[in-house]
């Protein structure tokens, strides 16, 4: 964690290990860590203040931050509290903002009634019983155990309920293959004007699972399989089509009475051309591998489900 960061967290009194900050500022429980933000809109710091409101008052909090107009700031309601993803052009610059930040949110929470400290986020009871502090989505956060062992029979049901259901792998393959039909015709279109781009596959990964699940299938590894594998021959389809269909151009100009692929298949006899065409093969799958690879990534941390709590 950003020195000065670090620095005001450890000045109200949160206790920072690394990347990581938690503690009580106000009465209100919160937990914060540091993050690679890749652009201005992408939090640097993500923080959760844990309170219990019910779903009215959770609204109220919401719409009143909301009109706080805050730079850089992006808030969601959660079962147990507020979400907080804050960043600005500097760490140090964040870190001037950070008291304003918290004590805006904190007030927020306040005059809305949120219970702080000293209560469960989940269920509002007092916590004078047993109780424990759970890494929640990243976050630590107190609560009751009665409400530890209901959410985790909650991931429990819903895991074995998500097991049960039909793959509809095939459903899900058309979905994945109008992605790949996508994302290889932005692959030619790049090519043609002279790119070469992970674009393509991150347009096709994405739009893939996107329609995969729309399709009906389900979000699993499987559908990760599938999606990259579609994605894959595509990229490589898109090529040889690009290059088909300029064999076929260049039979018309010459005034050959040959078809597209017989030209092509001729023109494949040559080792300069079929050098290039490798070459050009491979650097597309190249780039169509590193993009492949990014958004999968982001796509497991997206299904993957919570085995328990």
């Amino acid at each position: 964690m950003n020195g000065k960061l670090a620095a005001f967290f450890t000045g109200i009194g949160m206790t920072v290990q690394k990347n990581d900050a938690y503690g009580e500022y106000r009465g209100y429980e919160m937990s914060a860590k540091a993050v690679l933000a890749t652009s201005a809109t992408d939090p640097s710091l993500v923080m959760h203040v844990a309170f219990y409101a019910d779903g009215e008052k959770k609204r109220m909090i919401f719409e009143t931050l909301k009109s706080a107009r805050l730079k850089f700031f992006r808030h969601e309601l959660t079962p147990y509290g507020i979400f907080l993803g804050l960043n600005d052009w500097t760490a140090g610059r964040l870190a001037g903002r950070m008291q304003e930040i918290l004590d805006t949110v904190v007030d927020a929470v306040a005059a809305a009634g949120g219970l702080g400290r000293g209560y469960c986020p989940y269920c509002g009871k007092p916590l004078d019983g047993a109780h424990e502090t759970r890494e929640v989505d990243g976050f630590r956060i107190t609560l009751d155990s009665a409400c530890v062992a209901d959410i985790s029979a909650v991931i429990e049901a819903e895991n074995r309920e998500f097991d049960a259901a039909p793959n509809n792998c095939l459903r899900g393959f058309f979905g994945a293959l109008i992605g790949g039909i996508v994302g290889g015709a932005i692959a030619a279109l790049l090519y043609a004007i002279g790119f070469i781009s992970a674009l393509s596959a991150v347009v096709s990964v994405l739009l893939g699972a996107f329609l995969y699940r729309k399709f009906g299938g389900k979000p699993n590894k499987l559908m990760l399989i599938i999606v990259a594998a579609v994605t894959v021959v595509c990229m490589a389809l898109a090529i040889f089509i690009v290059y088909i269909v300029a064999s076929g151009m260049a039979a018309d100009e010459l005034g050959l009475d040959m078809g597209a692929f017989e030209v092509f298949a001729y023109c494949m006899e040559d080792a300069e051309f079929r050098g290039l065409f490798i070459l050009d093969l491979v650097l597309v799958l190249v780039f169509a591998v590193v993009g492949l690879v990014l958004e999968i990534i982001t796509l497991w941390g997206q299904i993957r489900r919570k085995k328990k709590f």
